[in-house]
């Protein structure tokens, strides 16, 4: 073999060898819309050919949930439970769970979370774009329709207390979403990364140089502030819940989205936010909600009880911060 023919084989074996590492590995973010949400999946460390095939396969996860949990769309389970005279239809096994994580947070937060709080929702919708408040035979009406003791499973059917009791997964479906994203890239051979889903944010791995991932906390009173930051570990998803998220704005006055089931108004117990720590995506998601309608006091009591494992942080309406005790690395200015 002549030396020309050697070398020519020489450079090619030194080229293939090498050409993996052409491959930049660098950050990469993609954003989708469900779920009437925008989330935002972020890869640390990885090359745009192995970012691709990850970020179709969290396409395709996130489209068949919101297909699933959507009030919306007709072919939903939940569409289906809420057409249903009793709520005896066939569910989607991750239907199933969902809606039990979110019977169980009900009845343990004395209905302070409640997904049959659909047809408020629906009043308050209605009233903000009559430029109107409901009225207090309206919210008795519609209150009327909610409560722990309107769904209940039998086994694993879920029954309904009459035709008029109408579901929404709004404030439990994002946590339980990301915590099945998570659960996907943590089986993909990736670094780390982080997903933002509304207001919940979770990571999954590490960074490569060791350093902590630090999630900022707003402020209530400021979009473009925070009040200091904590710190997520591996699989640990973040929910936030706030008077400042999703409001009506009625004669001037802005009412957050966040109703008392009990009542039918904006929960009134002095903070403007609640933030979850858990690695449950869908009881972050909950919890959020009910301590915000419970207050810190009964909050704290829940926690105390160890029902659910989570730490969380209180904002109150004056700016004071309180925290659970086990909540370590936690930084508020």
């Amino acid at each position: 073999m002549s030396k020309k023919i050697m070398t020519c084989i020489l450079l090619l074996c030194l080229f293939v060898t090498l050409l993996p590492s052409c491959a930049a590995k660098k950050e990469i973010s993609k954003s989708f819309y469900f779920m009437d949400t925008v989330i935002t999946v972020t890869l640390l460390d990885v090359t745009e050919k192995k970012a691709e095939p990850v970020f179709s396969d969290c396409n395709q996860i996130l489209m068949e949930l919101d297909l699933l949990w959507a009030r919306q769309k007709k072919e939903s389970d939940v569409a289906k439970i809420n057409a249903s005279a009793s709520g005896d239809v066939p569910l989607d096994d991750r239907t199933v769970l969902l809606l039990q994580k979110a019977l169980t947070v009900t009845e343990v937060s004395d209905g302070a979370f409640d997904i049959t709080v659909a047809p408020l929702v629906d009043l308050w919708k209605s009233c903000e774009q009559a430029e109107r408040l409901p009225t207090s035979l309206e919210l008795s009406e519609v209150c009327a329709k909610i409560g722990k003791n309107n769904l209940y499973f039998e086994g694993n059917t879920l029954k309904k207390s009459s035709s008029e009791v109408q579901i929404d997964l709004g404030g439990i479906g994002k946590g339980a979403a990301i915590e099945c994203l998570i659960a996907y890239l943590q089986s993909c051979d990736l670094q780390g990364g982080i997903v933002s889903f509304g207001s919940n944010v979770a990571v999954f791995g590490e960074k490569r140089d060791g350093s902590p991932f630090r999630i900022g906390i707003r402020d209530p009173k400021d979009p473009n502030a925070t009040v200091g930051s904590v710190t997520l570990k591996n699989g640990e998803i973040l929910s936030v819940s706030g008077d400042y998220e999703r409001y009506v704005t009625i004669d001037g006055v802005r009412y957050h989205h966040i109703l008392n089931p009990q009542n039918g108004y904006p929960a009134s117990t002095g903070l403007s936010s609640v933030v979850v720590i858990c690695t449950d995506g869908a009881y972050a998601d909950a919890l959020s909600t009910a301590l915000f309608v419970m207050g810190v006091e009964r909050s704290v009591a829940l926690y105390q009880a160890a029902t659910f494992d989570f730490e969380a942080i209180f904002i109150a309406s004056d700016g004071r911060i309180e925290t659970t005790n086990g909540l370590l690395g936690a930084n508020f200015y």
